[in-house]
Formats: C-alpha cells, structure tokens, sequence
C-alpha cells in the first residue's frame, strides 16, 4: 500500500499537485467541476487537514464530515476546513466553485501579525466550519475566488497579489460570518468545543476524563454532566470515538502495523486495542485496512 501524505491531499483523494503547492509556498486553489469531482462519489475515509482547506459552490452540493458535524454545502455556501481537523468527504454532485487551501506560513510571510489569524473564528478546531452566503454577498465572494483562481494559475503569479486577495476573502467571510451569529455560543458550548478539540488533537495520546477536565481547569464531574447535556454522550464515549477516528486516518494514510497504530493512539495493548476497534466499527483493524486497498 503507498503511503499516503496529508499535505499531498486538500480533499479526500485529491492528488495536489506538489509544484504547484510549491510555487506559491502553500497555496492552491482548482476548480471542482475540472476533474471527475462533479459525480456522485462513494463514501471515503477521513484524514486529517495539513492546510487550512476552503470549498466554495456556485453550483452543486458536497456533503462532508467535519470533526463530528455534518455538512451539506449547497450553491452560494463555503466550507472552511481548519489546519488539523479530520474531515470526511462523502460525497460531490455536479460541484461547480472553488476549492484549495494555504498555509499559516502563506500569510504570515507577509506584513500581517501572528494574531491576524485570530479574529477568524471559522479557522479554529471548535467554530462553525459552514459559511451561507447572502445573495448579494455571493457574487462579491465568486469574484475574489475567480480572482485568486486566475492569479494563481498565470505564469506570473504573484504571491503578495494572492496573499492581498486571500486575506480580503478571509475578512469577507468573517464579516458574514459573525453576522449570521444570531447566538454566541454559552459557556457549556465553548466547553464542549475544547473537549473535541482536545481528544481529536493529532499530538494528544488516550486521555482520561480526569485528565481531560484537568487542561479544561474544571471538575470530572462538570466536565461528564456538560458533555452529557451538550451531546447526549458521555466523555468517554468521544474519547473512544477519537481514538478510532485517528486510528482510521492512520490505517488508511500510513503503513504502520496495527501494533504502531495502537501506540501511536496510546493503547500499549494492541488485543485491547483491536477489540475495541471491532466493537466499534464491525471489523477489525486488518480487515479494515484490506477494505481500503480493495476499494
């Protein structure tokens, strides 16, 4: 099985093409309905995002797995994808729009500060990733895509032009953003969302509930009755949910055995760690892994 790369792949089976992401120092941006990506496609696999990745429609619909929301993307819609999060595409019909994503560094190599990233909350692990755009915001949106779609792929692509449109088309987001906010989210929301954060975090090993309230500053027991009301789960329920959620990105992206895995994942028991994994996905960790190189 080849190994497969995060920052080689914006979407799920999206094959970028390194020089291009080289040219412009981490940035890309296509046109969905120039591949096979305007058919219906079958389910796929999550991984994790090595870029901050971006979808716009004109046309068409994507439904997508965010961290552990879903989406459907639908015409005049944007989807932001934030650097780290696992996401699942399940499926294009007749897209039409932009998509791409960039590098932290991308920006930053200019004159904007560290904290210019900030203010978006759309590029953080816990905010919301769907942006609906108002009709007459739409074709302002389409324009600053066409215009970095257009940049990018000239001859003489210039990066300050690019980085001049792209944070243009990040405060146009942001602007809309904020004012389809109709509630601000109340604190048990904000703690839920660092929760996610926390367990779904690429560098975190198996944490427990006591160590997941502990970087929280709060109780276990605050911490298991705010995840109970928030999402009718228990922590420990989303931590064995994170912990096969990377477990699938890294059989499915790397050639580790399921033994690496198991560790990687901080389960130093891979028979405990297979069993929990058949329990919950139907099938072992080898089985699963055989599934991916058939399809």
């Amino acid at each position: 099985m080849n190994n497969k790369h995060p920052s080689k792949q914006l979407f799920q089976n999206e094959e970028i093409r390194h020089v291009s992401m080289q040219k412009l120092d981490s940035f890309y941006i296509r046109k969905p309905e120039e591949s096979q990506h305007h058919s219906s496609r079958p389910h796929m696999h999550p991984v994790r995002a090595a870029v901050h990745c971006f979808f716009f429609l004109t046309d068409g619909e994507v439904v997508v797995d965010i961290g552990v929301d879903n989406y459907v993307i639908r015409k005049n819609e944007c989807v932001i994808i934030p650097e780290g999060q696992i996401f699942n595409i399940k499926s294009y019909r007749q897209c039409k729009g932009y998509m791409g994503g960039f590098h932290n560094d991308f920006l930053l190599a200019g004159l904007v500060g560290n904290k210019f990233l900030k203010r978006f909350d759309f590029l953080s692990l816990w905010g919301n990733h769907r942006i609906i755009l108002p009709d007459e915001e739409a074709g302002c949106i389409t324009a600053i895509f066409n215009r970095l779609f257009v940049e990018f792929h000239s001859t003489a692509g210039d990066n300050d032009v690019i980085r001049a449109y792209l944070i243009t088309m990040l405060s146009e987001i942001n602007k809309i953003y904020k004012n389809t906010l109709i509630v601000k989210p109340n604190n048990a929301e904000r703690i839920t969302g660092r929760f996610k954060e926390i367990i779904f975090d690429n560098r975190q090993k198996k944490l427990t509930v006591t160590e997941c309230a502990s970087l929280l500053n709060i109780t276990p027991n605050h911490l298991n009755k705010t995840i109970r009301n928030t999402t009718g789960k228990s922590p420990s329920e989303w931590i064995i949910e994170s912990i096969i959620t990377k477990s699938k990105i890294l059989l499915y992206q790397t050639n580790l055995t399921v033994s690496e895995i198991a560790a990687s994942v901080g389960i130093l028991d891979q028979s405990y760690f297979s069993r929990i994994f058949k329990k919950h996905e139907g099938i072992s960790p080898v089985e699963f892994r055989k599934m991916i190189e058939k399809s």
